[in-house]
Formats: C-alpha cells, sequence, structure tokens
C-alpha cells in the first residue's frame, strides 16, 4: 500500500475500524464472534454506537474540510465526491432506524450497511485520495493537513 500524504493520515487511520465493522456486518452468521455477536440487535446498536463515536467525526472532517477542498483543486473528483456525500447521507438514513431496530428485514439491512460502508471507504482509499495527493499543490495539502489536524488534537503526526 501506498504511504500516505500526511494531510489524509487522520482519515486513512480511521479506515481501518471502518473496514472491520464492514467486513463484520457483510458476513453475517460466518463472522468472529469474538467481541461480536450474531445477535441483530446487538449489531444494530453496536452500528448506532460506532456512528456516534467514529463515523459521525470523520464525516464532518470530510465535509468541512476535505470534500471542499478536493472539488476545488481537483476537478475531476466532483463525481466522486458526490458519491461520497451520497453515502453519508445513506449511511446516516439507516443509523436513524438501527436506533429502534424493528424491521424483519435487519439482517439485510445490516448487510447493505456494511456493504455501502466498504465501497465508501475503499472508494476513499483507492480513487479519492490517490487524485488529492497526486494534483493537489503542495502548499494546499499543507494547510489541509493543518485543518484537519484540528479536528485530531490527540493524534501526533507520527501515529
Amino acid at each position: 500500500m501506498a504511504r500516505r500524504h500526511p494531510a489524509l493520515v487522520p482519515l486513512a487511520s480511521d479506515h481501518y475500524n471502518g473496514l472491520a465493522l464492514a467486513l463484520r456486518l457483510q458476513q453475517g452468521t460466518k463472522a468472529l464472534t469474538r467481541m461480536w455477536s450474531h445477535d441483530l440487535k446487538f449489531q444494530a446498536g453496536y452500528v448506532v454506537s460506532f456512528f456516534q463515536t467514529e463515523l459521525q467525526h470523520h464525516f464532518v472532517v470530510e465535509e468541512k474540510v476535505l470534500f471542499p477542498v478536493v472539488v476545488r483543486h481537483v476537478k475531476e473528483a466532483r463525481a466522486i465526491v458526490d458519491d461520497l456525500l451520497n453515502d453519508h447521507r445513506a449511511m446516516e438514513s439507516m443509523v436513524k432506524r438501527f436506533c429502534e431496530p424493528v424491521s424483519t428485514a435487519l439482517a439485510q439491512e445490516l448487510n447493505e450497511f456494511g456493504r455501502i460502508l466498504e465501497h465508501h471507504i475503499r472508494k476513499e482509499d483507492r480513487q479519492l485520495f490517490p487524485l488529492f495527493e497526486t494534483q493537489a499543490p503542495p502548499e494546499v495539502l499543507k494547510r489541509t493537513e493543518q485543518k484537519i489536524q484540528e479536528f485530531y488534537p490527540t493524534r501526533s503526526q507520527n501515529s
């Protein structure tokens, strides 16, 4: 895997836990149960908690800092950013339903959330981040790094 520009390291680091959750949700009853459960209400509650403690913050950083800068400096990234924003809204909507899971299709909805989350992360890692790293001017990358660091004050530059 290519080394990320320091501007994107905090966001890329968040992706690790997101992918772990996405894969568990997609594995369904085949997922390992260490620190996990096959109980669908447990999974829905876990998604809600994960959203509140990690994803929501990640989305804010992307929407307030990263996406506007990317669109301004990498014109061909507009469609990718639009897709990623649509993913944010879709996941937020699903999380609201998971707060009080009553659906008879909860297993399918959790699997779908996992699919969207994985696709979203992969699109950022494989498409958006490389475009931004290669096409944004160095001074823009540096300013973006500083702005993103404001949202991650406890993370050092070397973590």
